[in-house]
């Protein structure tokens, strides 16, 4: 990963999936909302960098799990594969896995962090985990 522009435009991913998941009203907030709307503006924020995004993408022999989202570049290789999950699972490892993409990445909800830190086991060394915050950490 020596593409620096990769860093850059993964950390501007995981700072406005926290801020989409901090504008959810806490009365409307479980797992599966914060999913689909952080889907939503991954989504979002992907075709707003130049890239043809799709979601569920299912890749071949997988019937486990979609991926939730990959960004295609102008010619067609995606560059960007993504999960979006409470903790690392082994079933987005295995779907993103499956199928060639420069980047993997998963990031993680999951609001006990130990947990989601212990489900890290499953990761490969080709997929990035970020795990996001509902809340902006003050030391």
């Amino acid at each position: 990963m020596a593409d620096q522009n990769v860093d850059v435009n993964l950390e501007h991913l995981k700072k406005e999936l926290e801020e989409a998941w901090r504008g959810i009203p806490k009365a409307f907030r479980n797992e599966h909302t914060v999913r689909r709307t952080l889907q939503c503006r991954l989504y979002g924020e992907l075709q707003a960098m130049g890239y043809h995004a799709v979601a569920d993408y299912m890749p071949p022999r997988i019937a486990d799990r979609p991926v939730d989202l990959i960004a295609l570049n102008a010619d067609r290789e995606i560059v960007y594969a993504f999960c979006l999950d409470t903790v690392v699972t082994l079933a987005a490892v295995k779907s993103l896995s499956s199928f060639e993409a420069k980047n993997k990445v998963v990031f993680t909800v999951g609001l006990l962090e130990k947990k989601v830190m212990e489900s890290r086991f499953f990761l490969k060394p080709e997929i990035l985990h970020f795990h996001l915050q509902p809340f902006e950490k003050h030391f």
